[in-house]
């Protein structure tokens, strides 16, 4: 028994007639006929009384059809899984905690408004983290900066942005523009905790200079530093997109490190060979193109 055999039945039923079934389906009568008859002999059943000339669907034929027709429905629903699958599955982001303040929010509202159905699961987190739930299976995107290069992942470039130093506008550290090796190891430092994309690249450019700064306060919130900082605790380092506000409205100033110049680049982070959706790839997109938009507001 084929599908196109059950197609055929269901026709023949809807008509009474090989040849207006034949004419629908754009066949000759033979081969409806021969259909009609090789599904009969296959199920032991007649389906059809002919008499006269004519065609009637019988009791058994009756009890089948709606059996084909279920059949035939359940495997249209098959046939159009993957659509349905990409409706009911949620789409699993990673974003690094920077993104995740800034770009996430325009970017989710923007995809929302498009797929206001479709299910999202949001994990923000360091950069390590995300490695494991990108390793596990657990997302199928990241949208993180710092993340290194490996076989294991395809990587696409997105944005770079600088990263700068930052204290309280009249703190004791703002006297000054920029600071010697010397005078900036004795700064109280607040910092990103080790792991984390932000910390990363500071102790990196550190290390080059031969420092080690053992910061007086770590956290996971990059808000909990900038906080602190407007009050004056210690110095900090920040994205320019996420010093920006403060600096603008006078809370925060930049003060410059000899020799220290730094640099985020954010990538889109697949598990290699992913398969990527309509919709993946489309909310892709929409993390581009407002990555691109901070870029050029940056510039004006």
């Amino acid at each position: 028994m084929t599908i196109r055999q059950l197609q055929i039945f269901l026709e023949v039923c809807n008509h009474l007639s090989i040849t207006k079934t034949a004419q629908s389906l754009y066949l000759s009568q033979p081969a409806v006929s021969k259909a009609i008859k090789e599904l009969e002999q296959e199920i032991g059943l007649q389906l059809f009384d002919r008499i006269n000339g004519k065609i009637f669907l019988n009791e058994e034929g009756k009890l089948f059809r709606i059996k084909a027709q279920q059949l035939l429905k359940d495997f249209d629903s098959l046939t159009h899984f993957s659509s349905v699958y990409e409706d009911i599955t949620p789409i699993r982001i990673g974003v690094s905690l920077t993104i995740g303040l800034k770009t996430l929010p325009i970017a989710i509202k923007i995809f929302k408004k498009k797929y206001p159905e479709t299910p999202l699961k949001i994990y923000a987190e360091n950069i390590e983290q995300i490695q494991k739930r990108l390793l596990n299976g657990d997302i199928d995107v990241a949208f993180t900066e710092g993340f290194e290069s490996n076989q294991l992942f395809d990587l696409e470039f997105l944005s770079t942005y600088p990263i700068i130093c930052v204290c309280g506008t009249n703190s004791t550290w703002a006297k000054k523009e920029k600071y010697k090796k010397e005078e900036f190891v004795q700064f109280s430092f607040l910092l990103r905790e080790k792991g984390s994309s932000l910390r990363d690249v500071f102790d990196r450019s550190t290390k080059k200079e031969n420092i080690e700064i053992i910061p007086l306060l770590e956290s996971v919130n990059t808000e909990v530093l900038i906080t602190n900082a407007i009050h004056h605790m210690g110095v900090t380092i920040l994205p320019i997109p996420l010093a920006k506000k403060e600096i603008e409205n006078q809370t925060l100033v930049e003060i410059k490190l000899e020799n220290i110049t730094m640099q985020s680049t954010n990538y889109i982070v697949t598990l290699q060979g992913k398969r990527k959706n309509v919709k993946l790839d489309e909310l892709i997109t929409i993390f581009k193109e407002v990555e691109s938009d901070f870029k050029d507001n940056e510039k004006t």
